[in-house]
This record gives structure tokens, sequence and C-alpha cells, in this order.
């Protein structure tokens, strides 16, 4: 499979780097919001940030569901992007997922519920209080991870939407 990339709008950059601020070196997440620009290439519009149910620690991260559930649904009537996948942090780790990272996205594209042939983990983490993130592509019909490559984020200005 050739390459593929993904670009993060300045508002979901700005949104990561304030939850990644506030949770210091505990791991925090949610899910990501996007839309296939073209071929092969994806934007992340928006972002939940998955703090109310408080299971988080410096190496593990479980997602809650009210904040995530209220952005999907608000996105879903829209029309301006739909799931794309999960993201969280590694603050004092690799961008490289963890083996429970992996079997999380192997199993949310499995499950019927997500209806999801496809998803997207973006790993992210503070560097100098700068965002450093990766991205990563799971597909049903692959037995193998694509590390994703970044793209310039575009010049448009966003409102707080992610449009």
């Amino acid at each position: 499979m050739s390459k593929i990339t993904f670009k993060i709008t300045p508002f979901v950059k700005h949104k990561i780097e304030r939850a990644l601020g506030k949770s210091g070196d505990y791991e925090t997440g949610g899910i990501l919001i996007g839309k296939k620009i073209e071929d092969k290439s994806f934007e992340l519009i928006d972002i939940s940030i998955s703090d109310e149910d408080n299971k988080f620690s410096i190496s593990t991260f479980i997602r809650g569901i009210k904040k995530s559930d209220r952005l999907l649904r608000k996105h879903f009537k829209l029309k301006s992007g739909y799931y794309i996948g999960e993201w969280h942090s590694h603050p004092k780790y690799s961008l490289i997922p963890s083996p429970q990272d992996v079997a999380t996205m192997f199993g949310i594209i499995e499950d019927n519920n997500y209806g999801v042939s496809f998803a997207i983990l973006l790993i992210t983490k503070l560097n100098d209080n700068h965002l450093d993130y990766q991205g990563y592509f799971f597909h049903k019909s692959l037995n193998r991870i694509i590390v994703l490559e970044k793209s310039p984020a575009p010049k448009t200005q966003y409102n707080k939407l992610g449009r």
C-alpha cells in the first residue's frame, strides 16, 4: 500500500496541546473526528478530551464515553466529519504504540458496533512545550499497521468546529 497522509488542523493542534498541558505526566486522550480530503489523505478536524471518568495514570488511559458521544452527535448532525479513530498521549514514553494500543485498535475495527473498516491512532506528547505526534493506520484487510505521513496543516483559519 502506498503512503497515507494526514493533516491536523490548527484547532485540533491547539486542543491537544491544552489537554497535554493540563494532564501533565498522566496519559489523556479521546476520539478523532476527521474526513477524507483526497485519496489516501485525511484531515483531523476535532477531538474529544475524555477526562470525565478519571481513568488514567502515567502509563495507561481508558477513554470515557460521555464527551466522545456528544462530539460524535454534533458532527453527525452538522455533517462536518465522522469518527476516524482514537488519540492519546505517551507523556513519558515514545510515540510508538504499546501492545495494548495495538490490541485496542484492532479490536475497534473488528467490533461491529463501531461500524468502521479502518481507524487512525494518534499518539501525542509535549516536547519542550511543542506538540509531537505520530499517526498509525489500522485496516480490517491489513495484517500490519501503516505509519502515517504528516502533511503540513492547511493555512486556512478554522472556527471552533474545526471547519
